[in-house]
């Protein structure tokens, strides 16, 4: 059977508001793990599952999947002094396993993102390998600290990321926190990681992806690594949420059976 959908809200002493969050939660309400869906920059909480059916795509595994709202935040702590990435690792977490009745470790707990959110995806998965079994990201915005779009003038990211100069660019720079998770917990400590990116996105996107996968490789981290047929679009994200999906599934080793998408 699909998954139900609930709208809940998340009150949030770090960001001094309280935000929306969708949850899908499977039939029966027999969840037994989480993911957290990461929207894009220019999106919100509700676009991924108004645009793709993730309530059937889910239903045949016990997964819940909240969608927390971030704006343009990047769903990292940013120069704003505005702190959304413990916000999205440590309060929606907190929220949502209440509302579920659940007590979750790592192991049942992954974060997953498009764009904009695949690059927070990244970040929080890194740089909280402790409370995310696995990480999925579906085109990436991997070069958001230094991309056109991250820095012209009156960028939407700019709060979050402050000037060219600022330390919190260099802080969350994917590269670098690769760097900081290797030294921390080592390639067998990190979460498992699946990176989707389309062949007919910007060339920027993809030579960052394929730049992160040559790291990666060279770091001695398990990995997948895909580039599929497809643009920065809603047309190769929804072909390729059924495989996130999946991926997630198997990573947090969960039984059941996918729908096909």
């Amino acid at each position: 059977m699909r998954h139900s959908v609930e709208a809940l809200s998340i009150p949030s002493t770090l960001l001094g508001r309280t935000l929306p969050c969708t949850l899908l939660v499977p039939s029966g309400g027999r969840a037994e793990a989480v993911l957290y869906l990461l929207h894009g920059g220019y999106s919100h909480h509700r676009e991924w599952a108004g645009r793709v059916d993730l309530a059937g795509l889910a239903a045949g595994w016990p997964l819940a999947i909240a969608l927390p709202e971030g704006e343009f935040s990047l769903f990292i702590h940013g120069y704003d002094g505005r702190n959304w990435e413990r916000y999205a690792a440590l309060e929606v977490p907190e929220v949502v396993e209440k509302r579920l009745g659940l007590s979750l470790d790592r192991a049942r707990r992954a974060v997953a993102g498009i764009s904009m959110g695949g690059f927070g995806a990244l970040h929080l998965g890194l740089t909280y390998p402790d409370r995310f079994g696995a990480v999925a990201t579906l085109s990436a915005a991997l070069g958001m600290a230094w991309w056109e779009i991250g820095r012209s003038p009156g960028s939407p990211f700019l709060p979050a990321l402050g000037p060219m100069e600022s330390g919190t660019r260099a802080w969350v720079d994917p590269w670098r926190t690769l760097e900081r998770a290797l030294a921390a917990v080592g390639p067998e400590g990190l979460p498992a990681l699946w990176l989707a990116t389309g062949t007919e996105d910007e060339p920027e996107v993809t030579e960052a992806h394929r730049a992160l996968h040559a790291s990666l490789e060279r770091a001695g981290v398990p990995h997948t690594y895909l580039e599929k047929p497809g643009g920065h679009t809603w047309e190769f994200w929804g072909r390729e949420t059924a495989s996130l999906l999946g991926y997630v599934a198997g990573a947090l080793h969960l039984d059941g059976t996918p729908v096909p998408g």
